[in-house]
């Protein structure tokens, strides 16, 4: 009889640690397959969108970088974004800065800022719909402060990339 009680305990404690362990790799797959739809949904966003600088100008002191939406995607979440510039001072020394967002008009020493966005290329019309919001077709004029200044004469590079990774580059002359 004692065999009995302590085959029905073994037995009942395998059940329970089959279960547990089912239960642990049934989360772990979902897990997993939760990941891999974000994944994919993430990667879809990425496909679908697309910016371009199309002007890039230096007004000292800032340097302002013209960047249209040229996808699908609405674009924001500006914070989120990158920019980073190359750049020659006056005296040929190389800076390579990564800026860093700030929400004021104009932006402090290696920092920058989202100036206006414009309904369209030609730049005359200030967005009207989500403001805010880079829609398709829009453009944003970004104001960069370098520290130091870009030099005169000097070749330059400007990088973007928006909040879900997208590039755009371009140069620009200090």
């Amino acid at each position: 009889m004692s065999n009995a009680i302590v085959t029905l305990f073994v037995v009942a404690l395998m059940l329970v640690a089959v279960l547990t362990w089912s239960n642990a790799s049934f989360n772990s797959i979902d897990s997993a397959a939760q990941s891999w739809k974000q994944m994919v949904e993430t990667t879809k966003e990425v496909l679908r969108t697309d910016i371009e600088v199309i002007d890039t100008q230096y007004n000292d002191p800032f340097v302002e970088v013209f960047v249209r939406n040229c996808g699908e995607v609405s674009l924001a979440h500006f914070s989120k974004w990158d920019v980073m510039a190359h750049h020659y001072d006056e005296s040929d020394g190389y800076y390579v800065t990564r800026l860093l967002y700030t929400e004021d008009v104009d932006p402090g020493d290696d920092h920058w800022s989202v100036g206006t966005i414009y309904s369209s290329d030609s730049l005359g019309q200030e967005e009207v719909f989500e403001p805010g919001i880079l829609n398709t077709g829009e453009v944003v004029m970004m104001k960069l402060k370098l520290v130091p200044e870009p030099g005169n004469k000097t070749t330059n590079w400007v990088i973007v990339s928006s909040y879900n990774g997208v590039v755009a580059s371009a140069q620009f002359e200090g």
